[in-house]
């Protein structure tokens, strides 16, 4: 874990490497591989157990692969690149190549949307309902959501009458704050508008307990709202999703060529100005889009 603590990336990166360490750690005393004292002690053998382990558990070819990934990142970073780059390590002799990146998340569709919203009130959890609205509609990742307070939404409430463009500071995935312009500023008003009436209501927090008080912390946060979601059985990311065909439909609209439209919404979206066909296949892959 030392080496770990040591290595860059966002915060959920550093998450996701943490739990794949102790992951690998476990599964490897369970095969007998006792003697692993430090990174340096890692093989061939081990990585071929770990990738066979979680195959054969039936977890999907995507996460093995990130898994390996930060493996292999953290062999780099502790000197023992021979192993991490080994052509006989690679996924696919490991077994787990393939595994596209193509988007199978479906986008929320509007009863879906109305659904969650209508059990929020019911249940006596507004802000719950506003945190879905902030990810349908400004298009942010939970944490940014949750990361909302109050004064937050005041300054997004004048920059959106200002210049029609919003700027994420908090939550930002590794840091990298952005700007995300807003195509239907009514909708996004109200929706502000009433995130800011809930957060007041609530000591300034979109996040809180049954019992009504703030989270002691981001990871209570995190859990209460993720916990709330899965009960409702909904992903809140798929919110993400909708908003991001809404970006590129109104893009082309405005007369960018499709090209610049998923370019524009990649930044919007927080992953940078070269991943458009990225967006297009993860987020979008069979949008229909307005004709130019």
């Amino acid at each position: 874990m030392a080496v770990v603590a040591h290595m860059g990336g966002s915060h959920l990166t550093r998450e996701a490497r943490e739990r794949t360490v102790t992951r690998f750690v476990r599964l490897s005393c369970e095969a007998g591989f006792t003697h692993l004292l430090c990174v340096d002690d890692i093989r061939g053998r081990q990585l071929r157990t770990y990738a066979d382990f979680r195959h054969k558990a039936g977890i999907k070819i995507r996460t093995i692969q990130n898994e390996l990934a930060h493996l292999r990142c953290i062999l780099r970073s502790a000197g023992n690149g021979r192993v991490a780059s080994a052509p006989e390590l690679s996924n696919k002799q490991l077994g787990v190549s393939g595994g596209g990146r193509r988007g199978t998340n479906a986008a929320l569709c509007a009863e879906e949307y109305e659904r969650v919203l209508a059990l929020a009130l019911r249940q006596g959890r507004p802000g719950m309902g506003a945190l879905v609205r902030l990810e349908r509609w400004i298009g942010l990742r939970g944490n940014e959501a949750i990361h909302a307070r109050s004064d937050t939404l005041t300054r997004w409430l004048r920059e959106l009458e200002d210049t029609g463009r919003l700027y994420i500071i908090a939550g930002t995935k590794g840091g990298r704050t952005r700007f995300v312009t807003i195509h239907n500023h009514g909708d996004v008003k109200a929706v502000l508008v009433d995130a800011l009436v809930v957060a007041r209501s609530q000591g300034g927090f979109l996040v809180a307990g049954k019992n009504g008080q703030p989270p002691k912390g981001l990871d209570s946060a995190r859990s209460i709202y993720h916990g709330w979601a899965h009960r409702a059985g909904i992903k809140p990311h798929a919110a993400r999703y909708a908003f991001a065909q809404d970006q590129v439909k109104a893009y082309c609209s405005a007369g960018y060529s499709e090209r610049e439209a998923y370019l524009a919404t990649s930044l919007d979206l927080g992953h940078g100005d070269s991943r458009g066909r990225w967006v297009k296949s993860v987020y979008a892959p069979q949008l229909a889009l307005p004709a130019p």
